[in-house]
């Protein structure tokens, strides 16, 4: 009765999840490859064997989740960002720079700053050459929920797989982890889901000067990337004085398509999603055709988008259409856009829960 709810989903597809924080997991990310698979007819795909289309889908899938990257505006914008601030971190004379991004869910925030630290790790290893086994350029971690200075400082300590008793102190853990930032000349230091710092509570408050003080002992520029960051209180004070005065602020924007430009920009970017999804029968460009929808569906989120998409593109290859259902990726979005409709209703009435924590002092 129930037997077909599997559908064809393939079992021994091999997974291409990274540990992105932990220096094994993230080298894996840095070094795989995800190359292209040679373009077929119809006639040739359905020539193949069952193992030999099993093995082409497989590639494809791998191509347009990891191997195909779309240049966007905002991704330039954080390379440059980037570039910059570690440039002027070179000068030893100089307050340490760093960069903040910030936008709205789905918008390739964490897309972006991975993206660019694997091309630099990448070119950084080419350039070393010999001794490139013994650098770790960049480091990437994600703020663990409810954090603390010392579980802040942990999380990086796990990164570099660096041995610790649960009884050692928040110095020493600083200490051993800025040592090893050095030792590995690690570059950039990426901090992901930075939101999670409220600092309305005093424990954040303590995280984010955590984070300060390993920024001024290690040698790394420091990255950070959070959903709407400025609602947390990041920048409120003193504190957020000193943060504006050295971060560079990228804000992900959705994308305004009212202008010509604004609108060849999103037809760029949405051809060349089209172009990732290796699909036989795809007539080039037809995603333009309801450009305008998907931006007012997604509300210019290119992330929502490319999961509509790649749903649709696995859709056309399990019918064997190898066309993307236009009608079926809009009705996909439409539903996560009601989705999000309920979630922001329930989040605007009142919890009979308390916040954790204790409320920092009030800033005047």
């Amino acid at each position: 009765m129930f037997d077909d709810l599997l559908g064809d989903f393939d079992f021994d597809a091999p997974a291409t999840d990274f540990d992105y924080a932990t220096k094994e997991g993230w080298r894996q990310f840095v070094e795989f490859v995800a190359q292209r698979p040679l373009p077929l007819t119809m006639a040739e795909y359905e020539a193949l064997g069952s193992s030999e289309r099993a093995l082409h889908n497989i590639a494809r899938e791998r191509y347009m989740t990891i191997g195909a990257r779309v240049a966007t505006p905002s991704l330039r914008h954080v390379a440059a960002a980037i570039r910059n601030a570690m440039t002027d971190n070179r000068s030893p004379d100089a307050s340490k720079s760093g960069v903040i991004i910030s936008g709205r869910p789905g918008a390739g925030k964490t897309t972006a700053v991975q993206e660019f630290g694997r091309l630099f790790e990448r070119a950084r290893r080419q350039r070393a050459g010999t001794e490139a086994q013994s650098l770790i350029p960049v480091a990437y971690v994600p703020v663990p929920t409810h954090a603390t200075a010392k579980t802040m400082i942990t999380k990086l300590a796990d990164f570099y797989a660096i041995p610790y008793s649960r009884n050692a102190n928040y110095e020493i853990l600083l200490g051993r982890v800025s040592h090893v930032m050095r030792e590995c000349a690690t570059e950039l230091v990426i901090v992901d889901d930075i939101h999670r710092l409220d600092l309305h509570y005093r424990g954040n408050e303590q995280v984010a000067d955590a984070l300060k003080e390993l920024s001024e002992r290690c040698p790394g520029t420091m990255v950070y990337a959070g959903v709407d960051v400025a609602r947390n209180g990041l920048f409120w004070g003193s504190r957020g004085e000193q943060i504006m005065a050295r971060f560079e602020l990228v804000k992900f924007e959705a994308y305004d398509t009212t202008n010509p430009e604004g609108a060849a920009v999103w037809g760029r970017i949405l051809v060349d999603l089209e172009d990732s999804l290796c699909l036989i029968a795809q007539p080039p460009g037809e995603v333009l055709t309801v450009a305008a929808e998907l931006r007012d569906l997604s509300r210019g989120s290119i992330g929502r988008v490319a999961k509509a998409v790649r749903r649709g593109a696995r859709r056309a290859v399990e019918q064997r259409t190898e066309r993307l259902d236009l009608d079926a990726v809009l009705a996909s979005l439409a539903k996560l856009r009601e989705a999000e409709g309920w979630i922001e209703d329930e989040e605007k009435r009142p919890s009979a829960r308390p916040k954790r924590g204790r409320p920092a002092k009030t800033r005047r």
